[in-house]
């Protein structure tokens, strides 16, 4: 009996901890906070649509995913059948500073992010905040120096780390944007983060249960052996 409890245990405490490996999530939706509305969309800063290599949010491991050196489009945007898809999206003409929020549509342990910092200006400072309810922030990185890529040649993603901290909210806050030519202006071609989903409060108390069954069996085994 002990030895059945003991694996039920150890199988829910194993779920638990498989749990913990970070997985690459893209945001549900985003605010723009200021220097906005800007050109091109703010949703194709975590759709996808300029990444050359997808992922499935929430399911593809994030190291895993980065270690392929997955690039991004350097192109603004393209026009199929006569819709145009924007792979980037770039802020208000002059502005060198711009705030954008990001929702993951839930609350998750976050450990860091993967930014693709547009070719042709970018950003030049970044600070990164989270919050779980959007009106208390918290510093997670700050003074940021994201990689200015050449322009008009796809390019790759700078990766940021931090302490995990449960986050629903994640906020880039842009300064000292770079220009290319005469454009003046911060851009981002896309965000994801490396995230691992927070226990269920059931799962948690189904592990705590099932070692705490072991436990008291255990002792009034040994009890009755006295």
């Amino acid at each position: 009996m002990i030895k059945k409890l003991a694996i039920a245990a150890a199988l829910s405490s194993a779920a638990l901890t498989s749990a913990q490996a970070g997985v690459i999530v893209g945001a549900q939706s985003a605010q723009i906070i200021s220097g906005g509305p800007g050109s091109g969309a703010i949703s194709s800063t975590y759709d996808q649509y300029g990444l050359l290599t997808d992922y499935e949010s929430g399911v593809t491991d994030f190291d895993a995913y980065i270690a392929q050196n997955p690039l991004h489009a350097w192109d603004f945007s393209v026009v199929d059948a006569g819709t145009t898809y924007y792979y980037e999206w770039f802020s208000n003409f002059g502005t060198t500073a711009a705030t954008v929020s990001y929702d993951l549509g839930e609350v998750y342990d976050v450990h860091g992010m993967a930014l693709w910092n547009e070719d042709g200006n970018g950003i030049g400072k970044l600070n990164i905040l989270g919050s779980i309810d959007g009106v208390t922030w918290t510093s997670l990185k700050s003074n940021l120096t994201p990689t200015d890529h050449a322009q008009g040649v796809d390019y790759g993603a700078d990766v940021f780390s931090w302490l995990t901290t449960p986050v629903r909210f994640i906020k880039l806050e842009a300064s000292q944007c770079p220009s290319s030519s005469t454009w003046v202006g911060c851009s981002i071609g896309e965000v994801a983060f490396n995230a691992t989903p927070v226990p269920e409060a059931s799962s948690i108390a189904m592990a705590g249960l099932g070692l705490a069954v072991v436990g008291a069996v255990a002792t009034r085994r040994r009890r009755q052996q006295a």
